[in-house]
């Protein structure tokens, strides 16, 4: 009897860290950077993706995570403006981006980035004036 209860515990065991590994478990998705959204108040921090080459699409939240799941993310607002620069110097670079969960329509679910994998010179701040050619050079200003 014993050993039936203590079989029975583990198999219970294994089955919710199974669960909560494939809810929470890390994973990478390679897509492009095409629209953020969200003031990280009123409105929640989105990224809205397209995977490279199709016009298959992927939403993710990008919220802090905290200490459950033990991820340990605090800077939602620094990975928004990233993924804003991104979308704005590279729209057609794919990236990585790194997160934990499931995109589940119907239960209103996205998956939570956690970092974005990017050229550096996707990532690094432009020289150059919002919506100007890079091609263009700056005025050069007189103090």
């Amino acid at each position: 009897m014993k050993k039936n209860f203590i079989l029975i515990l583990v198999v219970v065991l294994i089955a919710i860290l199974s669960f909560t590994w494939l809810r929470w478990g890390p994973n990478s998705w390679e897509v492009q950077i095409s629209g953020t959204t969200g003031d990280g108040r009123e409105i929640q921090y989105r990224l809205e993706t397209v995977y490279p080459g199709t016009s298959k699409t992927l939403i993710f939240r990008n919220e802090d995570a905290g200490f459950f799941p033990p991820y340990f993310k605090f800077d939602s607002a620094n990975l928004q403006a990233l993924a804003s620069r991104i979308e704005e110097q590279c729209p057609e670079v794919p990236v990585t981006i790194n997160g934990y969960g499931w995109r589940i329509s119907f239960l209103n679910m996205f998956p939570n980035a956690t970092s974005i994998d990017a050229p550096k010179h996707c990532t690094q701040a432009s020289t150059r004036s919002p919506g100007s050619s890079p091609d263009v050079p700056l005025p050069e200003t007189t103090d």
